[in-house]
């Protein structure tokens, strides 16, 4: 079999979106005869500026649409367009799917998306593109989501084919640190991007603070501003892949706090399937797909409120063999869930499909 697929990704592989659902599956694709050609929207450097402003730059979102279109032009020398999205933000949906014809398109979403619109500030904003998302998902040959909610969305908007494809990891990266002991003193981890640190860790703040002052534990926290919450204790760390086997090795439990709300419960829990890769428990917000990959009592704990952060850090602070059982069983889920090959063994079923 060959197929020759176009990704329009969001991002580069600095973005871990794009990476994780779309670029990591790049090796596992071509060994099935699935060659696969990359144009993100936004670069590496976009990004790096976004992280540091708060906002993209005019001269950013003119380059990415330019990059994008002239993306667009190349679709006929693919079997199937591989659409991480929308082709562009504001861009309306006619013109996505006119742009897209001739080519059918397999379209994914880790995120409700659909929410940006949607919920948009802007009332005209809502008016003229709050259905843009379902009518591409219409257009597609297949929607591919990260969760369960974003799965319900797609099929009330009339898509064709959804399929539920986890945010996976390449559980063999993680080998060596599940088989690594828990480290003493103990320690907790969080891994994340300064956008998602803004919006998720004042949910523990306090409760974390204090169970740090009571305790010998320590905190790291990777890929979050250096001055971000400067009045919680940790060490903060950059992000890089290759750091990442590492950075889980150090770890005792992996931490997900989670607003209640449409958006949170549209997201693919990427970051508690790292923990889990490692063999490490984690404590999550019982928060759409979170609720489900986090097995209260058996993987790790589900956290509501306050008093439920302290009291699951203490517990298993307390009780390290538990704490290590939970993170042996999370790996074990992992493993035959939430793996690379699994994914990719679906995402071939998908997209050879969808050139049928």
């Amino acid at each position: 079999m060959s197929l020759r697929v176009l990704a329009l990704t969001r991002y580069d592989d600095l973005g871990s979106s794009s990476r994780v659902r779309v670029l990591q599956y790049r090796p596992h694709l071509a060994k099935r005869g699935i060659t696969v050609e990359v144009q993100p929207l936004f670069s590496n450097e976009s990004l790096q500026r976004l992280y540091r402003d708060g906002r993209r730059s005019k001269m950013d979102l003119v380059a990415a649409l330019m990059q994008r279109l002239d993306a667009v032009t190349r679709k006929s020398r693919a079997d199937v367009v591989w659409l991480q999205q929308e082709l562009f933000p504001y861009l309306p949906a006619g013109l996505e799917t006119t742009l897209l014809a001739g080519c059918p398109y397999v379209i994914d979403f880790d995120d409700a998306q659909q929410l940006y619109y949607q919920a948009h500030r802007s009332a005209t904003v809502q008016r003229l593109y709050g259905d843009k998302i379902a009518r591409l998902m219409r257009a597609a040959a297949a929607v591919v989501v990260g969760s369960d909610s974003q799965g319900a969305y797609a099929r009330e908007a009339g898509a064709k084919a959804v399929h539920l494809v986890y945010s996976a990891v390449d559980t063999e990266r993680f080998a060596q640190a599940a088989a690594q002991p828990l480290p003493t003193p103990f320690r907790v981890g969080w891994i994340g991007t300064p956008m998602t640190a803004e919006q998720s860790l004042h949910i523990l703040r306090e409760p974390l603070k204090r169970f740090l002052a009571e305790t010998d534990a320590s905190a790291t926290f990777m890929g979050m501003d250096a001055p971000q919450l400067p009045d919680l204790p940790g060490t903060r760390v950059p992000w890089r892949e290759a750091a990442e086997p590492e950075f889980m090795a150090g770890i005792s439990v992996g931490l997900c706090p989670l607003d209640d709300s449409p958006w949170t419960r549209g997201k693919s829990g990427y970051k508690i399937i790292q923990y889990m890769s490692a063999g490490r428990a984690a404590l999550t917000s019982p928060v759409g797909i979170a609720a489900q990959i986090v097995r209260a009592g058996e993987t790790g704990l589900h956290c509501r409120t306050g008093d439920d952060w302290y009291n699951g850090l203490m517990s298993l602070y307390r009780n390290p063999a538990q704490c290590a059982a939970f993170g042996a069983a999370a790996r074990n889920d992992a493993v035959k869930i939430y793996d690379t090959r699994i994914a990719a063994n679906a995402l071939c079923d998908i997209l050879t499909d969808a050139r049928s």
